[in-house]
């Protein structure tokens, strides 16, 4: 793995000539650390071994013993099954010599379509990076297959991009982003708040939202919606906890576990190879994870965007309580890997996300950083495509 660094200017150049209104291209250029000025270059045998791997966890969650189960295990066995509900996913993964790593799974794979603008503007300007895969079409496909799964022949009119107060939203240029698609599809299409959402005036909803069950008071409107199924909305709160809880994690990373609820031997294996051991915190097993505390990194289990995670070497006593108080899990620490691109003058930590429908992943894209999580706040680090060599 190798990274390719172009002058900033040169890379927001061909941004802005590649998007459908310059102001998306000077927004996302606004957002410093959201997009690194570099590609990655990804062995081809990595990015075949990124892809057995999403594959077969695909194959796990097609099976309803392992969906029931972790609807169970994440508290979600109870939420409306309206069809699909999970749109694309994104598996974020640390690569080792042993394979890739699965680190989580995310059901809004935020950054897509911006990696898919830098993709195309990195290519122009070093044609020898390859073609970069085309994203937003089959993006626009997954969200039609998933509307007429839940709604047959209806005709799909009116698409809505929600979050709370957009304008303020880090990545409130990719919203525009999936404005321009879908209206260049033929679609109405706006970007709202929820507060401006009715039920009824929108046709599908395309769900931006942290707040991943819809408890909040201020998206009890979206909510009914959704449960009433008067509303496609995606990714909803049941794929959200079926696919980015992390005690599911702790069944993923178990080959006994998997096999003793029925999954097929042979996938259980090859998921179990994929997880890194992952085992809920509780009291029973307290004493023991923080006397070893530097071989784990604690996550809590409905987190989101590296918030309230910790490094086990790096955890401190005054914290202990606050994890043993929530739903936390602790994960097998798996380093990441690390890069010196030219434009910075440190080594820098790479994860590898690969962003998949059905099984099959649609962009490899990298997350530079440095410090104890993934962040948007490194000097020349950010979102960065990936090109097969």
């Amino acid at each position: 793995m190798r990274a390719v660094s172009l002058p900033e200017e040169e890379m927001w150049a061909a941004i802005a000539a590649g998007v459908p209104d310059p102001a998306i291209g000077e927004g996302l250029r606004r957002r410093q650390g959201l997009l690194s000025p570099c590609a990655i270059q990804l062995p081809r045998h990595e990015a075949e071994r990124i892809e057995r791997a999403v594959h077969a966890l695909d194959a796990a969650f097609a099976d309803s013993v392992l969906v029931e189960a972790a609807l169970e295990i994440a508290r979600g066995e109870g939420l409306p099954d309206h069809g699909l509900g999970g749109w694309m996913l994104g598996f974020d993964f640390h690569l080792t010599p042993e394979g890739p790593r699965l680190i989580e799974i995310n059901t809004n794979p935020g950054g897509m379509l911006a990696v898919a603008v830098q993709a195309r503007a990195l290519a122009a300007c070093r044609p020898e990076l390859g073609e970069p895969p085309e994203v937003e079409g089959i993006a626009l496909d997954a969200f039609l297959d998933e509307w007429e799964r839940q709604r047959g022949e209806v005709t799909l009119g009116r698409v809505a991009i929600i979050d709370d107060d957009p304008p303020s939203q880090y990545l409130e240029p990719e919203f525009q982003l999936y404005r321009s698609l879908f209206q260049r599809a033929g679609y109405q299409a706006e970007i709202m708040d929820p507060g401006q959402f009715r039920a009824g005036a929108v046709d599908m909803v395309y769900n931006r939202l942290v707040d991943f069950s819809l408890d909040s008071a201020a998206h009890r409107a979206l909510a009914e919606a959704w449960r009433d199924g008067r509303t496609v909305v995606t990714p909803d709160p049941r794929a959200h906890f079926l696919y980015s809880d992390k005690r599911v994690m702790a069944l993923l990373s178990d080959e006994p576990a998997l096999r003793s609820i029925g999954v097929r031997p042979d996938i259980a294996a090859d998921v179990a190879r994929v997880v890194p051991p992952t085992i809920p915190v509780t009291a029973a097993n307290a004493e023991e994870l923080w006397a070893g505390r530097k071989r784990w990194f604690f996550k809590p289990a409905k987190g989101h965007a590296g918030k309230a995670v910790y490094r086990g070497e790096k955890l401190s006593r005054s914290t202990w309580p606050t994890i043993l108080a929530s739903p936390y899990v602790a994960q097998l620490y798996v380093p990441p890997s690390r890069l010196r691109p030219d434009h910075v003058e440190d080594e820098i930590k790479v994860d590898i996300r690969a962003n998949a429908w059905g099984g099959r992943v649609v962009q490899l894209a990298a997350r530079l950083y440095q410090g104890q999580t993934t962040n948007f706040r490194t000097p020349g680090g950010g979102f960065a495509p990936v090109f097969v060599a």
